[in-house]
């Protein structure tokens, strides 16, 4: 493959849907287990403060990781349709598969 541009086979991936999507879904889904897990430790709790870091910490990884992984699906069908899909290393041109 070469740069429509300039011509150079320096051609690279960018990704940049999954990564977006990624980053988004992390940070929402880890808000999201953070709210709900801190909730459920302040209910539960024998040692209210050990517990609710303890499930806050629990549920803002797990709610970041699930979150990540969901938002990273849907921003990669984004990759090459919305967003261009490669870049070139050598004039920084960004474009499409024909």
């Amino acid at each position: 493959m070469h740069c429509p541009n300039c011509g150079s086979q320096n051609i690279q991936l960018r990704h940049m849907g999954k990564k977006t999507g990624g980053v988004t879904g992390a940070i929402a889904g880890g808000l999201a287990g953070l709210e709900g897990a801190t909730a459920g430790a302040m209910i539960g709790s024998v040692i209210p403060v050990i517990g609710t870091v303890a499930g806050g910490l629990v549920g803002f990884l797990s709610g970041a990781c699930a979150g990540a992984v969901a938002g990273a699906v849907a921003g990669e069908k984004l990759d090459g349709t919305v967003f261009d899909e490669y870049g070139c290393t050598q004039c920084e041109h960004t474009f499409s598969a024909p």
